[in-house]
């Protein structure tokens, strides 16, 4: 009888120490496969497009040559090119044109709205006349050389203008130039405000107040545009908790302009660019008080220069998350992150490293592949080596 019990007892310990290593394994099954599921949904296949040229700017994703993707288009300095995107997955690349003066401010825009895409780039812009493959056309015009152009209707005729902002010596200005339904003739130069190092692109314009009209984010302030002709402005700061981090080439930021938390109000999301140990942040528009409040995304200090910003929905979820890499004054080691928003309203953030060792500057974010998901372009300030982050995240 003893042994009968003995003989229970142990099979009842055997029982049991099976059912928990059952358990154990399932639990560590569990572990991985969610460890797996994030690391798949935050997983970015890197492609290299090219080498050519060094200390680039001007970058922007538009369809040049009408074929149904996005192509690819970089300066240096004044002299501009463009990578052809084709559907076996090479890159071929182009001139469009040397003589135009600049930073790195650029951007694509349909000048004479024949339906090509033009290039405008500091004091110039480059006619695309129908045939891409040859260098375009290159038109000077009164404006500044600068860190920044972006384009937009300010004075609400239905045709987009240019916005440019530089601080450089002889002319540290923002300003906005009309571009005339006849655009041979002179684009007309108007003063915003002052001018920083950087602060209005890629996106740093909107309606913030919903008066109809557009009005301008420019790193440290905004402009409202009072007459919605941009004949009138009033400008308000922006002051980040800590003040501001102006380094060797004065105040420069990235500013993106956009709903981030829903509620209908436009926000404005800003990356510190240009400086040592820089932060991502937003700020939250709050019509009540007819002001804004701050919002930090990063970390306080980050050792990155975040001369970067994309603001999309890279994991597919519905909401906007946050995409910027280090620049060339990062004093750690230079990494690509993208901040997901997890909780679709901006309160919690959690960073995911894509890429890192390979210097960030002036980023651009579209769907390469036509996949549905959004994918980055990329290229260093000191360096040569252009690369396409597959996203494989949604897939």
């Amino acid at each position: 009888m003893y042994e009968s019990r003995l003989q229970r007892v142990n099979a009842d310990r055997s029982a049991k120490n099976t059912f928990m290593k059952v358990h154990l394994l399932t639990y560590l099954l569990l572990i991985t496969s969610l460890q797996l599921s994030i690391a798949q949904k935050w997983s970015f296949k890197q492609h290299e497009i090219g080498r050519f040229g060094s200390r680039m700017g001007q970058t922007s994703l538009r369809d040049m040559d009408k074929d149904g993707d996005l192509d690819y288009i970089f300066g240096q300095r004044g002299k501009l090119h463009w990578y052809e995107c084709r559907f076996d997955g090479t890159w071929i690349l182009h001139p469009i044109g040397e003589g135009a003066t600049t930073d790195v401010g650029g951007c694509a825009h349909d000048v004479n709205q024949d339906g090509w895409t033009d290039f405008i780039i500091g004091d110039s812009w480059y006619e695309n006349t129908g045939s891409p493959f040859i260098p375009f056309l290159l038109h000077k015009k009164n404006m500044i050389s600068s860190h920044d152009n972006v384009v937009a209707d300010i004075d609400g005729d239905g045709i987009k203008d240019v916005v440019s902002v530089s601080n450089d010596v002889n002319h540290p200005v923002l300003a906005w130039y009309k571009i005339p339904l006849d655009y041979r003739q002179n684009w007309d130069y108007h003063r915003i405000g002052k001018g920083i190092h950087g602060g209005i692109s890629p996106k740093g314009y909107a309606d913030l107040d919903q008066d109809g009209d557009l009005d301008i984010v420019c790193g440290d302030r905004y402009y409202i545009n009072i007459d919605g002709k941009g004949s009138k402005w009033t400008a308000k700061e922006l002051v980040p908790h800590g003040g501001n981090r102006p380094d060797k080439y004065g105040l420069a930021l990235k500013s993106w302009c956009i709903d981030l938390d829903r509620d209908g109000w436009i926000d404005i999301v800003q990356a510190e660019a240009d400086t040592r140990d820089a932060r991502i942040y937003w700020w939250k528009n709050i019509p009540e008080i007819d002001s804004f409040t701050f919002h930090l995304v990063s970390a306080e200090h980050t050792d990155q220069d975040f001369h970067s910003l994309a603001v999309a929905d890279f994991d597919g979820d519905g909401d906007a998350d946050i995409a910027s890499g280090g620049g060339p004054l990062s004093q750690g080691i230079q990494r690509l992150v993208i901040w997901e928003n997890t909780s679709e309203d901006g309160k919690s953030w959690q960073p995911h490293i894509v890429l890192q060792g390979y210097e960030i500057h002036e980023m651009v974010a579209g769907d390469i592949d036509a996949d549905g998901d959004i994918d980055i372009v990329s290229k260093p300030w000191t360096g040569n080596l252009h690369i396409y982050l597959e996203n494989m995240s949604t897939e």
